[in-house]
This record gives C-alpha cells, sequence and structure tokens, in this order.
C-alpha cells in the first residue's frame, strides 16, 4: 500500500539508451511534530520479541500493509536495525560484531554513566618494561588506559579511557611498541563492567517502547499522506 502512492518517474542505467518507469521512492512525507507528540493521539506500546512492523499494524489496525504507519510515527528509517530485534537475529548480530561478547565495552558508575575506571592488571612478570604514565592497548578485545601505579613486574594499575580489559586480554605498550603482556586476571577498583552484549542488549530493549496512533486516525492520515504525495 505505501508505495503503490507513490509518483512514477523515468530512469535510466544506461546513459538514456533505454529508460524505465519507475516508483519514485525519493519522495518522503513526514509526519508533523504537533501529531507524533499529541499525547491524546497515541498510545504506548511494548514490542514483543519477533513481532514485526506488520504484525503490530495488524493487531491495532487490523491492517498489516499499514506497517508504514508504525513506522513514520516512531521515525524509524530502517527497521531492520531501528526496530528491536528478536532473539535470534539479536545473538548473530552481536557476536558477528565483537570478537568477545563478554569482553568490556565500557565502565559505569551507579547512575548508569559512563566513567574512566580504575582496574588492577595482573600478569605473570610480564610488566617488566612497562612504566608509569605508559599508555597501554588492548589488542585482542577493546580498550586503552593508562598506566598510573606500577606495584611490581606482575601487576600495574590502569585509568581506563575506552572499554576495558578481562582475564585472557593481551596488551601492548603503546609508548614502547616492543612491549606486551598477557592479562591473567583482572581487580576492577572503580565503576561497574559493562560487557558488549548486555551492552547491545540494553540498545535492542530501548527500541521496544513505541507510539501507536490512535485507529480513529487512521483514516484522516492515510487521506492527508495521499494528498501530500499528489501535490
Amino acid at each position: 500500500m505505501y508505495f503503490k502512492s507513490f509518483p512514477y518517474t523515468l530512469y535510466s542505467l544506461d546513459n538514456a539508451t533505454t529508460v524505465q518507469v519507475i516508483t519514485d521512492i525519493t519522495n518522503r512525507v513526514t509526519l508533523s511534530d504537533e501529531i507524533k507528540t499529541n499525547f491524546a493521539l497515541f498510545d504506548e506500546y511494548d514490542v514483543k520479541d519477533g513481532e514485526t512492523p506488520e504484525l503490530v499494524a495488524d493487531r491495532f489496525y487490523n491492517n498489516p500493509e499499514l506497517h508504514w504507519i508504525v513506522l513514520h510515527y516512531n521515525e524509524i528509517i530502517d527497521p531492520r536495525f531501528d526496530w528491536p530485534l528478536d532473539t535470534n537475529n539479536f545473538n548473530r548480530y552481536v557476536t558477528g560484531k565483537y570478537a568477545n561478547v563478554n569482553a568490556v565495552h565500557h565502565y559505569e558508575d551507579a547512575n548508569g554513566n559512563y566513567v574512566n575506571s580504575n582496574v588492577y592488571l595482573l600478569s605473570s612478570a610480564d610488566f617488566t618494561e612497562f612504566s608509569i604514565d605508559d599508555a597501554v592497548t588492548n589488542i585482542t578485545n577493546t580498550g586503552t588506559g593508562y598506566i598510573t601505579q606500577k606495584n611490581s613486574s606482575s601487576n600495574v594499575k590502569v585509568t581506563v579511557t575506552t572499554g576495558g580489559f578481562i582475564s585472557g586480554d593481551r596488551i601492548k605498550n603503546t609508548s614502547n611498541t616492543s612491549s606486551s603482556a598477557n592479562i591473567t586476571s583482572t581487580v576492577v577498583l572503580s565503576g561497574t563492567p559493562v560487557t558488549n552484549y548486555t551492552y547491545e542488549d540494553t540498545v535492542n530493549e530501548s527500541k521496544r517502547r513505541i507510539k501507536i496512533l490512535k485507529a480513529s486516525y487512521i483514516d484522516a492520515i492515510v487521506s492527508d499522506f495521499k494528498k501530500k504525495l499528489s501535490e
């Protein structure tokens, strides 16, 4: 239904040697902010696992072809990524994006704000050539920081500025690129580590709450949509 209302245009892939008539999908009609923010016009709904825009439209409007209203009303441009992924697709997405889903994505304070963390990194006497103020980089997963304290050749304190460090990671001394160390364990002194999986799950879950335009306004919106496309 959505693209059936779009105008047609001429298009050529060979410098006008042949020309095709195609739907002009470059046209885009948006709903006004007044309509999208007026609490009297919509209800809120939490998308269930596996529900698609079509299923939501069918649930509330008895017409899956009105899925475009669900998407427009929530300013969703690309439903592949702006709509919550179901469990199977989410797991595939996360495992494809990260080498280790259990590695540290970032650290948070008690209020959920990103913070620089202080962490003890332990190794088997690999920190001989590491010094205070040396910058370190995680080369197994993602993490950067700098050494603020050296307790021994097997124990350094690091202020983590991005990402994080876990047991099994290998780090390099970016102030002395010939030095590296294998992390055998860590002790987090400040901040709570958030894994890659937990971070992505939080992002995905935040997409579940959507606005549903009340069914009584659907006919008016569809009519206005067609009118704007014909202008």
